[in-house]
């Protein structure tokens, strides 16, 4: 079915235009059509990302709370909550104008370092470059810093401070790795 909608796309305009709308609309199509994971485990690590029904209902509860509340996730090991998190950034960033998100970890190394898939970052750019070019928004990327040309949206990343996020005002923030903050509640009056 992927294969089929990407060369869908790839062959015809009208086609691309139509599965870029059917993508803005629901992210579960657009995730489980569109996306790809990483996992240096296996072979190819490469992976499309298709989704466990658990998936889509936390997919789903995190687009819902951008921008309208806070939310707490539990995680563990191979559960994908961080790429769920960077696919519902990414997923707004993608298809939603002038939205502003900010990812934050314990150390800046952890939200943008080149070429380390451990990164939050590292996912976004992974996401977009196993993407049809039709699909692909245009971007201008910076170090902590990805800027939708297309719509104004952006993503910035920064290390965990007590004072991260103060003064500017965001769509979402995602504090990664939260248990491992020093200051978290300074942290938190701060975002």
């Amino acid at each position: 079915f992927r294969r089929e909608m990407i060369e869908t796309g790839c062959n015809d305009l009208k086609a691309a235009e139509e599965l870029w709308i059917m993508g803005s609309r629901d992210p579960l199509f657009y995730i489980n059509t569109f996306v790809f994971t990483y996992d240096p485990r296996r072979q190819p690590s490469a992976l499309p990302f298709i989704t466990y029904d658990y998936q889509d209902e936390a997919i789903l509860v995190i687009d819902d709370a951008l921008g309208n509340y806070d939310l707490f996730v539990e995680k563990s090991r191979d559960m994908g909550a961080s790429w769920l998190c960077i696919f519902g950034f990414e997923y707004r960033f993608h298809f939603r104008p002038l939205q502003s998100f900010l990812c934050v970890s314990r150390k800046e190394d952890l939200v943008d370092k080149t070429e380390d898939p451990d990164c939050l970052f590292w996912k976004m750019d992974f996401i977009h470059k196993n993407q049809p070019g039709w699909l692909r928004p245009n971007v201008n990327r910076t170090k902590l810093h990805i800027y939708n040309i297309d719509n104004g949206s952006t993503i910035d990343g920064s290390s965990t401070t007590g004072d991260v996020g103060r003064g500017g005002r965001r769509t979402a923030i995602l504090l990664d790795e939260f248990a491992s903050v020093d200051d978290g509640h300074a942290v938190l009056r701060a975002t």
